[in-house]
């Protein structure tokens, strides 16, 4: 039955080229990238969360992806099948990235996984999708998709950020 084994496909994890463990907080996205010693929080970006603040004075139509953007981006491969591992730290979170056909859940105490494949290069947007608090409308979630070349310097550069016990400096998706 071919729909049958589009479901098991579907779920199959095999053959993937990397891990990447997604942990929910409020009110932010921690990124693991498991084997690669390379990780970090992932936070709305500064200029949304200065925007959405009463009496700030800025006015969010001025905010470049007013509550959709991120201090740092997950990044990852183009063409690569990608192993993802979900929970929270906290409460109940869901990763939603409707570009992906992606949204999982992320239970504490509890591991969900799945798989992403990102066919070009971009910048995708997506959302915290369950109802986590008071800021659940300010988890936003970037992925930006690279080709394998400048993928692969940008996971040599963190590592070495790592090593070096240095944070790299923020920077928010653009496109």
């Amino acid at each position: 039955v071919p729909s049958a084994r589009t479901l098991v496909e579907i779920e199959d994890t095999r053959g993937t080229e990397m891990t990447i463990k997604i942990t929910g907080y409020q009110w932010k996205w921690h990124y693991d990238y498991l084997g690669e010693g390379v990780s970090f929080f992932s936070s709305l970006a500064a200029d949304s969360n200065a925007a959405r603040r009463l009496g700030s004075g800025i006015d969010p139509a001025t905010v470049d992806h007013y509550l959709l953007n991120v201090d740092r981006p997950l990044v990852v491969p183009v063409g690569v099948k990608i192993r993802y591992l979900i929970t929270s730290n906290d409460v109940l979170h869901a990763w939603w990235m409707p570009d992906f056909a992606i949204k999982k859940d992320a239970i504490p105490g509890f591991i969900n996984e799945g798989w992403f494949l990102v066919k070009e290069a971009g910048t995708y947007r997506g959302q915290c999708a369950e109802l986590c608090g008071k800021d659940h409308g300010f988890m936003p979630i970037v992925v930006e998709a690279l080709p394998r070349e400048d993928f692969d310097a940008w996971l040599a550069e963190q590592k070495a950020m790592a090593a070096a016990g240095r944070e790299p400096a923020a920077r928010v998706a653009s496109r």
